[in-house]
């Protein structure tokens, strides 16, 4: 067992690697960058960009560096929670994301542990007693939720809390939208 997970650790390792090298690549690939975009929006505004001032920021975000630098610096800044700094948001990433990250996780551990108190029951039970009316009920609801589209499992789900909680999952993020309409 202890073999196995050195194995494993050690295949990561590379596997991390080509991934991140991956990512940049695919960040990379269209064509210009972020800084030379928000010039040609200066600049069908009618502001005057000052050549000094480009140069400045090209070399303040390594963008004069080759690729495998930006890379290296880029992976480095990642490995120290460093995401950089969203220009969309005048923010660190690491704000602009942590929030949304946050309740990403709370959403997904509850799920999982939503799955197991549901699903080690109803399998302990098939097993146990296989081929009875139970059995084929939990099997029928398996399949139905296999084969039911996930935003009308959503949506039901979204209808049971709120008739049997009286909570609203909707407007998450502000309660100014709870109780808005669609229009």
């Amino acid at each position: 067992m202890l073999t196995f997970l050195a194995r494993r650790l050690f295949v990561m390792v590379p596997t991390l690697i080509m991934i991140s090298v991956l990512v940049f690549v695919i960040i990379q690939l269209p064509p210009g960058d972020f800084l030379s975009t928000y010039l040609n929006e200066l600049q069908s505004q009618g502001e005057a960009v000052d050549p000094a001032k480009i140069e400045f920021l090209k070399h303040q975000y390594g963008l004069d560096q080759p690729l495998y630098v930006q890379y290296f610096d880029w992976a480095w800044g990642l490995l120290h929670g460093d995401l950089g700094f969203s220009f969309e948001y005048n923010l660190p990433v690491t704000e602009v994301v942590g929030d949304r990250l946050w309740l990403s996780l709370v959403l997904n551990f509850s799920t999982i542990l939503f799955i197991y108190i549901v699903s080690f029951p109803i399998g302990i039970y098939s097993a146990t007693r296989q081929y009875s009316w139970g059995d084929y009920g939990f099997t029928l609801l398996g399949f139905l939720g296999l084969a039911m589209p996930n935003f009308l499992f959503a949506l039901i789900l979204l209808y049971y809390a709120n008739v049997v909680f009286g909570t609203s999952i909707g407007g998450l993020m502000d309660p100014e939208f709870i109780n808005q309409g669609w229009s």
